[in-house]
């Protein structure tokens, strides 16, 4: 059986691999902002809705009260009417 073996990784493979994992890091960077986001909402409808933030940790349940400083930024600043000039 014939095969290909590789004795040494050319520069063109190390630009490769190098490139991969700059998109690797981009796409978890991606990943890592998502679930931030979806923790965030999950604990601004517990709190809208009066509920506790549901986790599950070492195969067990949890509910605890929603953090305000995980969806301070989600909820608008009220509307202040500007006095007429």
């Amino acid at each position: 059986m014939g095969g290909l073996v590789l004795t040494q990784v050319s520069e063109r493979d190390s630009a490769a691999e190098e490139a991969l994992s700059a998109h690797d890091e981009a796409w978890l960077d991606d990943v890592l902002l998502a679930m931030t986001r979806a923790a965030k909402q999950a604990h601004l409808r517990a709190y809208q809705t009066g509920t506790g933030v549901v986790y599950r940790r070492n195969g067990r349940f949890g509910v605890y009260a929603p953090d305000p400083e995980m969806y301070e930024d989600l909820i608008p600043p009220p509307f202040v009417e500007q006095p007429e000039s």
